[in-house]
């Protein structure tokens, strides 16, 4: 998993994962990380790339249930994947 940087028009960090052949583009949104960290308030940048490495195994496992057509459990269930370009 990488992350690919911040999304900001749609307020959004997106996370790169390869799953076979296919790189998955995954945007984890800025309000999930608002409310796991108990605030209205934006995450700043750092806390939110630590947040993300804290939960990676629970992020890619979210990604790839959306990969397989099945929703996440919550609070994983905002995550959306990027459309394809």
């Amino acid at each position: 998993m990488r992350v690919l940087g911040k999304d900001r028009s749609e307020e959004a960090y997106r996370l790169g994962l390869r799953i076979g052949e296919t790189e998955i583009v995954a945007l984890i949104p800025e309000a999930l990380l608002s409310a796991e960290h108990g605030t209205d308030a934006k995450v700043p940048h750092q806390a939110a790339y630590e947040w993300i490495e804290d939960r990676a195994d629970a992020l890619v496992t979210a990604i790839r249930t959306l990969q397989s057509g099945a929703r996440p459990r919550a609070p994983y269930d905002q995550i959306t994947l990027e459309a394809v370009r």
